[in-house]
């Protein structure tokens, strides 16, 4: 495999996907199709290798991984098979309304290269071949996907396998810090990006696009706080605690969808509740987080936790690991509306007549949860009205992480949860990111072929 360090590699890569890109973005639809399905196909050949890497590099279990790599090819065979079918473009045909009673149509065409940047929580998943590539690719955009720092060989491993099967320029690979990000979104031939990480890494891709001479759009996917609120109904089932818990220390707590805080009715049931949810995080078993930083944080964040007036932690003795945080409701601001990646959560408990009102005062998140009953449902209107506007996906009795890969799924929300609220990173819809519309008027129908979508 040639190299794909440094600055000079991001410009040779984005020179070959400008190359690559108008006669990509012409094939057939069908012809899109196959392509990902044979690069569906060349991953999973190279799957245990790829798991192998992957593994090593994240610290995540291997039946895990094996789990994300089907989600992975799942969804390039997924989006594929949307686009042959012509769903990512319906027709959309005014007759005779323009001038000399020409028709006005309406077709979609690529945006161009895509610079996508893998995430560390999902290494195949949200990883170099992962939802944005999938969708790009879809779409008829080449891609330059930069490898996680974290991750080089589960990147390099993916690359390997699609670079045996895409046209030449249609996918590459780049890897290196930050100087190497922000070459890469600066690059003349990049037309959008598409980012999964922290808050911080998003806003300076978003503020180095905005300044381009010709500035693009970014689809960053960030911080996400997930709130969870508990109505009284349901504050009386036990069983939520070990759901939740489980919810807030999967994979460490490294999942962009883990709820960071639970809202519980001020009533017996509640505090049970609180109590019991409290005890399951802390008696959850750890393993090694993603990267040492990330470890730090979350270390540095039960430190400042434990020094919040009216703040008590819930944590297992010796190093850290999962921990609860509990605070009244009126002490919701600041940190403890942040996310914080890794396996704590914050509850508070709060009169359930003023949930609304709370979730009014929350910041954008993926998700919003509603635990009840059929007793609690006639009061839920206005908390379930509030906290559609606050998220991209609301979900009753359920838990957030797990994000099903289908046509009705919205994965985004409002900022900071992401910086493109009417769009999504899973699910079909995905593709509508890397396609924009053109109206074609008068345009003689024997030329329409070469827009198929």
């Amino acid at each position: 495999m040639t190299d794909t360090t440094g600055i000079a590699t991001v410009t040779e890569a984005a020179r070959r996907a400008g190359a690559a890109a108008e006669g990509f973005g012409a094939l057939a639809p069908a012809a899109r199709r196959d392509l990902l399905d044979a690069c569906a196909a060349a991953l999973e050949a190279a799957a245990d290798g790829i798991v192998a890497a992957a593994a090593d590099e994240s610290g995540l279990a291997p039946d895990a991984l094996r789990g994300e790599m089907a989600r992975t090819t799942g969804q390039l065979r997924l989006l594929g098979a949307h686009v042959a079918a012509g769903r990512h473009a319906p027709e959309r045909v005014s007759a005779g309304v323009a001038a000399g009673s020409a028709d006005v149509r309406t077709v979609r065409v690529a945006v161009g290269p895509v610079a996508v940047f893998a995430a560390s929580n999902f290494p195949l998943a949200f990883g170099v071949a992962g939802g944005d590539t999938a969708a790009a690719l879809a779409a008829g955009c080449s891609v330059v996907a930069k490898a996680h720092p974290a991750q080089p060989e589960t990147g390099r491993a993916v690359a390997r396998a699609l670079g045996g099967v895409l046209p030449e320029g249609v996918f590459s690979l780049v890897e290196g810090g930050a100087d190497v990000s922000l070459a890469l979104v600066r690059a003349a031939e990049i037309r959008a990006v598409g980012f999964t990480g922290s808050l911080t890494g998003g806003r300076a891709l978003m503020d180095a696009a905005a300044a381009r001479p010709e500035p693009i759009p970014v689809y960053a996917e960030m911080g996400s706080l997930n709130p969870v609120f508990v109505l009284p109904g349901a504050a009386g089932d036990e069983e939520w605690a070990a759901a939740l818990a489980g919810s807030v220390t999967r994979a460490m707590g490294q999942l962009c969808t883990k709820p960071g805080l639970v809202v519980l009715p001020e009533t017996p049931e509640g505090e049970k509740l609180a109590e019991a949810l409290a005890q399951a995080v802390a008696a959850a078993p750890s393993h090694r987080m993603l990267t040492a930083p990330m470890a730090r944080a979350h270390e540095a964040w039960g430190e400042a936790a434990r020094a919040l007036p009216d703040a008590a932690v819930t944590a297992a003795p010796g190093a850290p690991g999962p921990f609860a945080v509990r605070v009244p409701a009126t002490r919701l601001t600041g940190e403890l509306l942040d996310e914080h990646f890794g396996p704590a959560v914050v509850l508070a408990t709060a009169p359930a007549s003023s949930y609304a009102a709370l979730a009014r005062t929350l910041p954008g998140s993926l998700t919003a949860t509603l635990l009840g009953t059929p007793a609690d449902e006639p009061g839920a209107a206005p908390l379930l009205r509030a906290l559609a506007l606050r998220a991209g996906r609301v979900v009753w009795n359920g838990v957030p992480t797990g994000v099903a890969v289908c046509e009705a799924m919205v994965h985004g929300g409002p900022w900071p949860a992401t910086s493109a609220p009417w769009s999504t990173s899973v699910g079909t819809a995905a593709v509508d990111r890397f396609t924009r519309p053109v109206a074609l008027q008068g345009v003689p129908r024997g030329l329409l072929g070469g827009f198929a979508g």
